[in-house]
């Protein structure tokens, strides 16, 4: 072999250490690089494991303390409105009383034929409706401060005020005021007690026409046709 084939060889082996040098390098940077990367993210994985574990346990504590609260607040919310809850309602006031004159109170029940008329409210009713309902009705004002209706002379029944002193002598008065009127037939002074009772049913039915009232029975109860009925067939 000459010296110019020597020489080529040696530059091929060079060549192919500096070439296996090279390779090599690379591989190894390669493979530290990949040691690199995997323990990289082994790191970063456990620091995420570890994390997350940490928020996770933040976590269960902050949702114990919300929950301890919000129970707190539920008790306190019961007490509060335990404490703020509506009062009772209010009883309503007691009914005003009825008051009947010693003229009908001191007599036997089955010698008198009362009815009262007033609102179902008990709501009182102005001097000045009252003294227009029985000139109305044709009822004039006595000597004793009763309504009376007459007819050729005869008086054929009468009305006393439901509220004290039971008699109208002040109806023209500003201030005057009645829980209603207390129509009356005095069956054993009534000359025809059964035309005394037909005139102040039909003079009732007036009364109760202007006035918008309801008639009564001295019981507070309504007065029905029934009760009507056997009123009338006392006089049969």
């Amino acid at each position: 072999m000459d010296a110019t084939a020597f020489r080529w060889v040696l530059v091929g082996i060079a060549v192919m250490v500096v070439a296996a040098v090279y390779f090599l390098s690379q591989h190894q940077a390669r493979l530290r690089k990949r040691n690199a990367m995997e323990n990289f993210t082994r790191d970063e994985v456990d620091s995420t494991f570890n994390e997350d574990e940490q928020l996770h346990h933040e976590l269960d504590n902050l949702n114990r303390i919300l929950t301890d609260d919000r129970d707190e607040a539920d008790v306190d919310g019961i007490s509060i409105e335990t404490r703020d809850e509506a009062p009772a309602a209010a009883s309503p006031p007691p009914e005003p009383e009825v008051f009947v004159p010693a003229l009908l109170t001191d007599r036997d029940a089955t010698a008198v034929v009362s009815y009262h008329l007033r609102h179902e409210d008990y709501r009182y009713i102005v001097g000045e409706v009252a003294s227009a309902a029985a000139e109305h009705a044709g009822l004039e004002l006595n000597g004793a401060g009763y309504l009376e209706f007459r007819e050729a002379g005869e008086v054929l029944f009468r009305v006393a005020s439901l509220s004290v002193p039971g008699t109208f002598n002040e109806i023209e008065q500003p201030g005057f005021a009645t829980l209603g009127f207390n129509c009356f037939v005095d069956l054993e002074a009534s000359g025809d007690p059964r035309e005394a009772y037909e005139s102040m049913l039909k003079k009732i039915d007036e009364l109760v026409r202007v006035l918008n009232v309801k008639v009564y029975k001295p019981d507070q109860k309504l007065l029905t046709i029934s009760d009507v009925t056997r009123v009338r067939e006392q006089f049969a």
